[in-house]
């Protein structure tokens, strides 16, 4: 059994905790690899969307909400049907 953590010196915690990012990572990436292209497809392209409108609504030197298009809302809105299609995302049969 190892050592516990309370126990552990600052750089055998930071080794353990890189230990532990690194599992995370390698968790999720075999989790994203489990999915369809499609679906995986579906959730970049909603990040993408969604990264847009924030950084351009939030941040006032990208030009503030005011700045959002409604071309920008309309291909967040699209993204957002196509992954709400790949997972079945139906709130109200699942609810």
């Amino acid at each position: 059994m190892g050592k516990k953590l309370e126990n552990m010196t600052q750089d055998e915690r930071m080794a353990y905790w890189a230990a532990q990012r690194e599992k995370d990572r390698a968790d999720r990436w075999k989790r994203m690899n489990q999915l369809t292209h499609a679906q995986r497809s579906s959730i970049l392209e909603l990040h993408k969307c969604l990264d847009e409108v924030l950084d351009t609504a939030l941040y006032p030197d990208m030009g503030g909400i005011r700045a959002v298009t409604a071309y920008s809302l309309q291909e967040l809105s699209d993204a957002k049907d196509v992954l709400h299609h790949q997972f079945n995302l139906d709130v109200r049969e699942n609810g």
